[in-house]
């Protein structure tokens, strides 16, 4: 049977001072690529709208 981490995982959470989404010793390994492919797409999308705008079109 796996170990019962409860107890250690919640001296984890509680004892850091940092954001919460940022206590886990992993989170880095969640939190970097989720805030590069936000700024990549949320990039992209603001591009485009802003040629739709304008009317440019790519050309053929």
């Amino acid at each position: 049977m796996p170990k019962n981490t409860v107890i250690e995982l919640q001296r984890l959470y509680q004892n850091s001072d940092k954001s919460l989404w940022m206590r886990h010793p992993r989170s880095k390994f969640y939190i970097y690529p989720f805030w590069g492919l936000f700024a990549f797409t949320t990039g992209a999308t603001l591009y485009y709208s802003g040629r739709a705008i304008l009317g440019i079109k790519e050309k053929k």
